[in-house]
């Protein structure tokens, strides 16, 4: 089903019965929630329950809880100090890794799955949208700091995600905006790219693609690359983990319709397609392959390749998720 490779998200804090239908039927993979979804930790632990109990498997939840500017708990008294990456970075590993523990525990109580985090990115130039979010300037700084993050997580059996392959940190641009274009080769991208691979290797973790277009390599965005996704990240690297589009709502995606952007980052590699600022999104999308019976089933090998992989993600949750 084209709902088992789309990760959508929900207007208020409760779940509306077209909602409730429409991840029922449709089999969704997961939700994203955002600062208008949680008045408290309390109503928040039972919506997370409520949309678990709607489908078998259920519903992977999701968060982006970086921490700092990307903090969807800022509102709550209850939540205390998230730290950003650039103040994480000025601990310990021993410090990092305790506090990444500690939070992957509390959102692990709340009955979240997946944090889209950290953040890996290499910020060379003056960038509008990573600013505190990155652990350094240096790989080596970004790696110090990014290993104990994700042992912590790890710890606790709460799925991360590294982000924005294969980089966001060489443009100024924010792809929530436009599309940013990179003129990096690969070459130039090689200190970028090796961090992403020595922080995925031997651990199970999720990577989100990059709105990015970098055009002395690819025409298009990172998103919709086959050579990044599939040629290097999969065959070339052996990643066996999920990987993740960044939602294709942004505006950096604005030329293409909910459901171009949907097959061409499945297309090109994505396993989960986010699609969470426009509320009508997932709906054209499963709407618009359903009535297209011809480009859904360009998507076979796609959906039972991707589907297979998030089954297993979410078995191998389980069963961390019981040895802990």
């Amino acid at each position: 089903m084209i709902g088992s490779c789309l990760m959508t998200a929900l207007k208020g804090p409760q779940l509306l019965k077209k909602e409730i239908d429409f991840i029922r039927k449709n089999q969704i993979a997961g939700i994203i929630l955002f600062q208008r979804n949680i008045e408290s930790f309390r109503q928040l632990s039972q919506l997370n329950a409520e949309i678990k109990s709607l489908t078998q498997p259920p519903p992977l939840i999701a968060i982006d809880m970086e921490g700092g500017a990307v903090n969807r708990f800022s509102h709550l008294k209850e939540a205390g100090d998230w730290p950003s990456a650039e103040s994480l970075s000025m601990l310990s590993p021993q410090n990092i890794f305790l506090t990444a523990k500690e939070q992957a525990r509390r959102l692990k109580r709340l009955g979240i799955d997946l944090n889209f985090a950290p953040v890996v990115d290499l910020p060379l130039v003056q960038s509008s949208v990573l600013q505190t979010r990155t652990f350094g300037k240096s790989a080596e700084a970004v790696l110090n700091s990014a290993e104990p993050f994700l042992k912590g997580f790890e710890n606790q059996a709460l799925i991360s995600c590294l982000k924005h392959f294969p980089g966001h940190g060489g443009v100024s641009e924010d792809s929530h905006k436009t599309l940013p274009r990179d003129t990096r080769n690969l070459k130039e991208l090689q200190a970028q790219l090796r961090l992403f691979q020595k922080l995925f290797r031997n651990r199970s973790c999720c990577i989100m693609t990059a709105h990015v277009e970098f055009s002395n390599i690819e025409k298009g965005p990172a998103t919709f690359s086959k050579t990044f996704l599939t040629l290097l990240l999969r065959k070339k690297w052996g990643f066996k983990g999920l990987i993740v589009s960044d939602d294709i709502d942004m505006k950096a995606l604005n030329k293409f319709s909910p459901a171009e952007s949907f097959f061409s980052a499945l297309k090109a590699g994505c396993n989960l397609v986010l699609a969470c600022q426009k509320r009508d999104s997932p709906f054209e999308i499963i709407d618009f392959f359903e009535s297209q019976a011809q480009r859904k089933a360009s998507l076979k090998a796609e959906l039972r390749h991707s589907s297979q992989k998030l089954l297993q993600l979410k078995k191998d949750l389980k069963k961390q998720n019981k040895a802990v």
